[in-house]
């Protein structure tokens, strides 16, 4: 059987060709191939441990660990911790920015497709924003946070508008973790990571018979690396604003790498 059909797209008529607008919505809507995502997730875990770090020496709560607010919160009750009585005020923002963040990015991918080029690249472009926004608040001294020795919080109230924003996109990192198959990676929490590693009958198999174990143990190193950095990067001149600019480079250019990934 012969036609117009059985011709390459260039030898179409030009009346017959898909226009550029259809084929880059055909693009957009491509399912991507997870075989080697689990780097970008290994990434994921990398900015967790930048962000959570810069936000513990600043304010003394998580943005993506949620177990360790949990606590800060249950000391509240007793007007603890003894050096922040207020602190629980913070962990309990990061909760429900955490929480809000989680309901968002799972209903929304779900909804537009989770595993799509373009709902990645707007969940990680999203992402990035939000982190940019909060450290345009705290470069401009909108927002004060600890610097060196010196800490004095005049308008304590401000610092929960970064901590909200910041703990909402956190939500967005284990959601890409779940969305993309990975669980095994420690997108916010190790406890139970670190059990898991522990606990593997393959522990000691060799690198290529044991994905699981590796995407694990990859988890916990690049978080640590994440927080040494970022630890390093607060007592920089340019402070934790630098930590999150480098933060939503990072989520930034995840996203834009979606576009180029390879398709299903």
């Amino acid at each position: 059987m012969s036609g117009k059909q059985d011709l390459p797209i260039d030898e179409l008529p030009v009346s017959s060709r898909p226009s550029r607008r259809t084929s880059l919505r055909r693009k957009w809507m491509e399912t991507i191939d997870t075989t080697f995502a689990d780097r970008i997730c290994l990434l994921l875990c990398l900015n967790t441990g930048l962000c959570d770090s810069c936000a513990f020496n600043a304010w003394s709560c998580f943005l993506a660990m949620q177990t360790g607010n949990t606590i800060v919160l249950g000391l509240g009750a007793s007007s603890q911790p003894l050096g922040a009585p207020n602190g629980w005020v913070r962990s309990l923002v990061s909760i429900a920015g955490f929480l809000v963040g989680a309901i968002t990015f799972a209903r929304c991918t779900k909804a537009l497709g989770a595993r799509r080029r373009g709902t990645l690249f707007l969940s990680f472009s999203f992402q990035a924003l939000l982190i940019v926004i909060a450290a345009i608040l705290l470069q401009t001294d909108v927002v004060q946070h600890q610097h060196g020795r010196s800490f004095t919080l005049e308008k304590p109230l401000m610092s929960l508008i970064p901590i909200a924003l910041l703990a909402f996109q956190s939500a967005g990192s284990i959601n890409s973790t779940r969305m993309l198959g990975f669980n095994e990676i420690p997108g916010v929490v190790l406890t139970s990571v670190y059990y898991d590693i522990a606990s593997d009958p393959g522990l000691f198999e060799g690198f290529n018979r044991n994905a699981k174990r590796n995407r694990r143990m990859g988890g916990v190193v690049m978080l640590l690396i994440g927080a040494i950095v970022g630890g390093w990067l607060s007592r920089s001149h340019g402070g934790m604003s630098c930590v999150l600019w480098v933060a939503a480079a990072l989520k930034f250019g995840v996203g834009i790498g979606w576009l180029f990934w390879t398709p299903a």
